[in-house]
């Protein structure tokens, strides 16, 4: 919540040790960078209430750390990526989208 705006850079997914990515509550916008999927010790990734847009990246599905994943009050598209079905805190259900 702090009037961030604009993309979120690619480059956060260069930040191998990152444990926690809470950019909720904020003007962000564009899609979700594909990068953050190399975020391989991720476990809690907080991008509720931006303007994000697009498809959910694939890649996110293969964060096998991740435990917390809020995506609601965005305008995403496409399917929900398979393995993300297995994180034990989100809010996936509300978002109205298929399993890929």
């Amino acid at each position: 919540g702090n009037q961030l705006s604009g993309e979120i850079p690619a480059e956060l997914g260069n930040l191998a040790n990152l444990g926690r990515l809470w950019l909720e509550w904020n003007q962000l916008s564009r899609e979700i960078p594909v990068e953050l999927g190399n975020l391989a010790n991720l476990e809690s990734l907080d991008l509720r209430t931006n303007q994000l847009s697009g498809e959910i990246p694939p890649e996110l599905g293969n964060l096998a750390n991740l435990r917390v994943l809020y995506l609601g009050d965005n305008q995403l598209s496409g399917c929900i990526p398979a393995g993300l079905g297995d994180v034990p805190h989100t809010d996936l259900g509300q978002l109205g989208l298929p399993d890929c």
